[in-house]
């Protein structure tokens, strides 16, 4: 029996409400930034906490509350229902079996490398908001990448999460997103890696020959070549 495909995604800032209350396990990682992230909303000034959340009245105090509720138990909903952004809404994993759930790798910047179907409190942490958030992640990163099954990969990140990643050295496949004129589309790709990513573990496909017999609505294949990553990197044309 062939294995799986797994797909690599971005986590988004947009993300559900609530959940069922729980205390979440932790690594000595997970725990230095889940730290990290109280102290600031504990000892951070207006002026800091604005900065790093990157929101401001109603919002900031929310962002500021979920971080210090991370001192106890907290709301908890599986990752692929706790992140709501374009490329979740395009990926719609609520339709999809609960065996797809475990095909889909986060790079969440509170918990590093999650599952679809693993458990995530509600938080709004950007990059550059803890010091050295990225670095420890790059660091952290290897040990967690060892759990993610054989199997086809697709790295479908851009290429600020692509480079948390930089000396991996397992092959995977990566994907490009161009408009008619051949240039990168930036926000709207997230949509397009969603639809992606949603083909692939719908058909079970993770072999790129096969996924380029697919219809993305709104797309067209324009190639394939070699990446340095041991894989295939395919370009999508979205349609004018």
């Amino acid at each position: 029996m062939k294995a799986a495909p797994t797909i690599l995604l971005a986590p988004s800032e947009d993300k559900a409400s609530g959940g069922s209350k729980g205390r979440l396990p932790e690594t000595p990682a997970q725990r230095w930034v889940r730290e990290r992230l109280v102290a600031l909303a504990k000892r951070g000034s207006p002026e800091a906490l604005r900065k790093a959340f990157d929101v401001k009245d109603l919002a900031l105090d929310k962002a500021r509350s979920e971080a210090l509720a991370l001192t106890g138990p907290v709301p908890l909903l599986p990752a692929l229902a706790r992140y709501t952004g374009v490329a979740f809404q395009a990926l719609d994993a609520a339709s999809l079996p609960p065996e797809a759930w475990m095909q889909v790798f986060i790079l969440s910047n509170l918990r590093g490398l999650v599952r679809g179907d693993e458990p995530l409190p509600p938080y709004k942490l950007k990059p550059g908001a803890i010091p050295g958030l990225k670095a420890h992640w790059r660091r952290a990163f290897p040990d967690q990448l060892a759990a993610i099954p054989e199997g086809p990969l697709w790295e479908l990140l851009p290429g600020d999460s692509a480079d948390l990643l930089k000396g991996w050295t397992r092959p995977r496949h990566t994907l490009e997103i161009l408009d008619d004129q051949g240039k990168a589309v930036s926000h709207y790709s997230k949509w397009y890696r969603g639809l992606v990513a949603r083909w692939i573990l719908t058909h079970r496909q993770g072999d790129p020959r096969r996924v380029l017999q697919s219809l993305i609505p709104g797309c067209q294949w324009a190639g394939v070549c070699e990446n340095r990553l041991g894989g295939m990197h395919l370009r999508l044309l979205v349609d004018p």
